[in-house]
């Protein structure tokens, strides 16, 4: 039976497509934005989130763990990462939730049975179940395995992805996406390769092709001191005029997600910088509204 790696499944999602929806955020992605809101989503396999308020130092974990040296319980970090081999041994000996799996495996019909639970509220909103991630290109087969069982369901459909992926594995997910939530981060390919780790010149050729065959709405993540600037802005309109795509998400930097790497032990990795004020926001947006129809602030 296939099998996927989860990180969520978010019950009454509310920015990630039309009305009420379920989103499965899907683990392992091959970007690496310097902003990224969903760190625990980098890689494939499974990792350990650390939670420090939860530790009562018993050393059950430390005992537990097969490898020395890679729990610390003097050090602030308590896990060695580049000793630990996730054998989640340490999680399975901590009673008091300290030390926690991320990233399940489990079988498309253990996700459906999760999503289908609110198939009232679906229908009620005009909502449905979201992919994303992570990447969920990256795990292509999984994504349009579940896709095809929504449909059994005749659930609303949407995939949130950055495009980064050679274009057949779109098309194994095409015939089952009623939306495709499509992340543009940057049009200049030298910075777009400076922010993310790639270029985008696959990216773009992507939304191009994507959008003569599929529903699209471009979602513009505006990072200070990244892409926060007119010409970024008018550079996407145009991109939406040339390939008929009538809506944008402007999806305004936050740091709400900096627990997230703390517990991941990556405090180094948190890009953290100002907010970016309402005015400009509300700036960019009037801006956009000059090339498309519809553009909503925050998803």
């Amino acid at each position: 039976m296939l099998t996927g790696i989860v990180t969520q499944i978010q019950r009454y999602s509310i920015n990630d497509g039309p009305g009420i929806r379920t989103t499965v955020f899907l683990k392992g992605c091959p970007l690496r934005c310097r902003w990224c809101h969903n760190p625990e989503t980098h890689h494939l396999d499974p990792e350990i989130y650390f939670r420090e308020q939860k530790c009562v130092q018993c050393g059950s974990c430390q005992q537990a763990c097969p490898i020395p040296g890679a729990i610390d319980l003097a050090s602030n970090h308590r896990i060695n990462r580049e000793l630990c081999t996730q054998c989640m041994q340490c999680v399975q000996a901590c009673a008091y939730g300290a030390l926690t799996r991320v990233g399940e495996t489990l079988t498309v019909d253990e996700v459906m049975q999760e999503v289908c639970r609110d198939i009232p509220f679906y229908g009620n909103s005009g909502g449905g179940m979201t992919i994303s991630g992570g990447e969920p290109l990256y795990q292509a087969d999984f994504t349009a395995a579940l896709l095809q069982e929504a449909k059994k369901y005749a659930l609303h459909t949407c995939v949130e992805t950055s495009g980064f992926a050679p274009f057949q594995e779109i098309e194994k997910i095409l015939p089952y996406v009623d939306l495709f939530l499509y992340d543009i981060k940057h049009t200049d390919p030298a910075l777009h390769k400076m922010i993310t780790g790639v270029g985008n010149e696959l990216i773009l050729e992507n939304a191009r092709n994507l959008a003569r065959r599929a529903s699209v709405r471009f979602r513009l993540p505006i990072i200070p001191g990244v892409n926060d600037t007119e010409t970024f802005i008018r550079e996407v309109g145009l991109l939406a005029q040339e390939t008929g795509v009538k809506a944008c998400d402007i999806l305004p930097y936050h740091d709400y997600c900096e627990s997230k790497y703390k517990m991941l032990g990556r405090e180094e990795d948190f890009y953290k910088v100002k907010l970016l004020a309402e005015e400009k926001v509300n700036e960019f947006q009037q801006i956009l509204q000059n090339f498309v129809p519809e553009v909503t602030l925050g998803g």
